[in-house]
């Protein structure tokens, strides 16, 4: 809910500032900038930011044409001695806003959030999408996974 608030309290600012509808790799990095999150790029249309505690978040840049891409995902991935159950995760998946939870091949529980840009958001919107990664699905999935960093 408190994410619903932030994002309709933000719309008037997207009319004042202008629309993004896709954004090149140096916008990525001059966002992450603003926001004061740190970065590195690791390959084209890819990033490791340091978030929550954790020095290896996954940004990366899909559903690119040319060198603007409309989505930006968000991934962190976390090794535990025991990897949550599957019905743990599913439950995360029915409850949790705006993320997703899964175990990949090694059994890493792994979260993502993603955002779409082609119908168009302020840049404002995007530095709100990256804190509230930040600031709230990423430590709220590590409590829930029993993850300390």
């Amino acid at each position: 809910m408190r994410i619903l608030l932030i994002l309709l309290a933000l719309a008037p600012l997207a009319l004042a500032q202008g629309v993004v509808k896709g954004v090149t790799e140096a916008e990525v990095a001059a966002l992450l900038k603003e926001a004061g999150i740190p970065y590195e790029r690791t390959e084209p249309g890819r990033f490791r930011l340091e978030m929550a505690g954790l020095d290896k978040v996954w940004l990366s840049l899909e559903y690119c044409q040319g060198s603007s891409c409309g989505v930006l995902l968000l991934a962190a991935g976390f090794t535990l001695e025991e990897p949550p159950a599957l019905e743990d995760l599913n439950l995360w998946n029915g409850e949790a806003l705006l993320s997703r939870a899964y175990l990949d091949e090694e059994g890493a529980a792994w979260v993502e959030s993603d955002l779409d840009l082609t119908g168009g958001v302020s840049r404002e919107a995007v530095k709100v999408f990256l804190q509230t990664f930040a600031q709230e699905t990423l430590p709220d999935f590590m409590e829930f996974i029993g993850f300390k960093p």
